[in-house]
């Protein structure tokens, strides 16, 4: 592995700035170099509402969820403020590990990312629920919903590439 590196993970921000504003300071504050979010963006206000507050010193990748439905115009505003979109599927490496990210709409897709040794973390969403666990070596991560909209529990995960522990904060 390389050197550590540490990710923030979120899932279904479903517009909720608020959220999104105090997720990014979260992990800002904590020294996050990349933020990984596996979709339910919804719209591009979102994705700038992330860059504002992480700054330009943190990367910001995602997938798109079942609910951005002005992609083209999501993919324009976006690039406008470097928040990657990778499409409906895609994978990073980054501090030796490799991350496979999904929005989750399939399970099997989830399933079937987790069983093909292809990746080191899996990072999925779609669900609204925390899925924190290992199979075999792979760390599969859902990190819930960053909105709270269903579960009534805003939530992320903190990745440290070093050991590939994952940390669940709620907001």
């Amino acid at each position: 592995m390389g050197r550590a590196v540490l990710i923030g993970v979120v899932s279904d921000s479903h517009d909720n700035i608020y959220a999104i504003r105090k997720v990014a300071e979260l992990f800002k504050r904590a020294g996050a170099s990349l933020v990984i979010h596996a979709g339910d963006w919804v719209s591009p206000f979102s994705a700038k509402a992330f860059r504002e507050a992480l700054g330009q010193d943190v990367r910001i990748l995602g997938v798109w969820g079942n609910n951005e439905g002005e992609r083209l115009y999501f993919q324009k505003v976006s690039s406008q403020f470097g928040v990657e979109i990778l499409g409906d599927a895609g994978s990073v490496e980054i501090g030796g590990v490799k991350i496979g990210v999904y929005h989750g709409t399939s399970p099997i897709i989830v399933e079937s990312m987790v069983k093909s040794g292809l990746f080191d973390v899996v990072v999925y969403g779609h669900t609204h629920k925390l899925d924190v666990r290992r199979d075999g070596r792979t760390l599969v991560l859902n990190p819930g919903e960053l909105c709270g909209y269903l579960t009534g529990r805003s939530t992320a995960v903190m990745l440290e590439t070093d050991g590939l522990r994952a940390e669940v904060v709620e907001l």
